[in-house]
């Protein structure tokens, strides 16, 4: 084992440590850092619990500091949003002098990432099965509408709480949503995260036309020019739309080479007949229009449009209905009868 103790040099009292064994297989890695499970000791109240810690690799441009700084900034308890917990500046010593490592620490998720759910994969990264996902891909194969409108209805209470707190995520797909052990869908990852209401100089040195961030496949227009004055919460709204098309359909809208699809996204509207439900066509036509004046507003307006959905199939009449038909063909089997038997007894 290799276990390390850490805590922020900017906690004078130090009532933070965070104990991490690097010997252990990381939770995972990226271009920024690598994820660890720790444990956070709150040294005044003699608690603790488990988390994960970003270990930021050494020289990082102050842009990515800033935004992993601004990623723990973003401290909010919601049921569809993961927890982030602490930005820890290490002090440490070196052959010839002193460094600063850095580590965002937020809360540890067992669970499996939507977009492996939709490829079958309902075990979290240590292979224990996560029996809410088997639910919900087992619920995806057999009713994928039903199974879409569940994921969404969670996603848009995440960024219901999001929004209200004055940020927008930028960078929503199937790879930042969780499915957990604990029957939750969270929205993770808020690296490019930003409030709305103040653009950092480094916002607009990492965004420019052609090179935005996010992914293509669900940017709006506003993010693939790189229009960082009209990126707000339909920015989000917009991944949001295209999310629902992808658990429904199967498939991405536009496909094709990076340059293809952001010139589809920039000018061609989602192939919306793809999918059989007329009530949720209209509503992935209005969270995608290219207009944000056009799109949802809000999520709370977009949940509303969701719980509104009748999940019968379009085409498919429900039981209220049938039971009607039903009785209109009786009544007039009836009607029927009534009539013969009258004009019989006239004859």
């Amino acid at each position: 084992m290799s276990v390390i103790q850490i805590s922020d040099r900017n906690d004078t009292n130090k009532r933070y440590t965070y104990k991490v064994d690097l010997s252990a297989k990381p939770l995972g890695a990226g271009g920024m850092g690598k994820v660890y499970r720790g444990e956070c000791l709150d040294n005044e109240n003699h608690t603790t619990r488990p988390v994960a810690v970003k270990f930021i690799f050494d020289n990082q441009p102050d842009g990515v500091i800033d935004r992993a700084r601004r990623e723990a900034g973003i401290r909010l308890r919601n049921d569809n949003l993961v927890e982030m917990i602490n930005f820890v500046e290490v002090e440490q010593q070196v052959p010839h002098g002193t460094i600063l490592r850095y580590h965002v620490v937020s809360e540890l998720l067992q669970g499996v990432m939507l977009l492996d759910l939709l490829r079958g994969k309902t075990q979290d990264a240590e292979g224990n099965e996560v029996t809410y996902a088997r639910e919900l891909y087992n619920l995806y194969k057999s009713k994928p509408e039903e199974f879409a409108l569940i994921v969404v209805r969670n996603v848009l209470n995440g960024l219901l709480a999001l929004h209200n707190a004055g940020y927008i995520h930028r960078d929503l797909d199937p790879s930042n949503i969780m499915v957990t052990a604990d029957r939750k869908i969270k929205i993770i990852d808020f690296g490019i995260a930003k409030r709305v209401d103040s653009l950092s100089h480094n916002d607009r040195q990492l965004t420019s036309v052609g090179q935005f961030m996010g992914k293509a496949a669900y940017a709006a227009p506003e993010l693939i020019s790189g229009d960082l004055d009209n990126q707000n919460q339909t920015t989000d709204l917009y991944a949001v739309g295209i999310i629902l098309y992808v658990l429904i359909v199967g498939e991405l809208p536009f496909t094709g080479t990076l340059a293809d699809i952001m010139n589809k996204q920039l000018n061609e509207a989602i192939p919306v007949k793809n999918v059989p439900d007329k009530k949720i066509r209209k509503i992935i036509t209005k969270a995608t229009q290219k207009q944000q004046g056009k799109r949802y507003h809000s999520a709370a307006s977009f949940i509303a449009d969701i719980e509104n959905v009748n999940q019968q199939p379009s085409g498919n009449p429900s039981n209220n209905q049938q039971y009607f038909r039903i009785l209109i063909w009786v009544l007039a089997i009836i009607a029927g009868l009534l009539i013969g038997f009258l004009i019989a007894s006239n004859l």
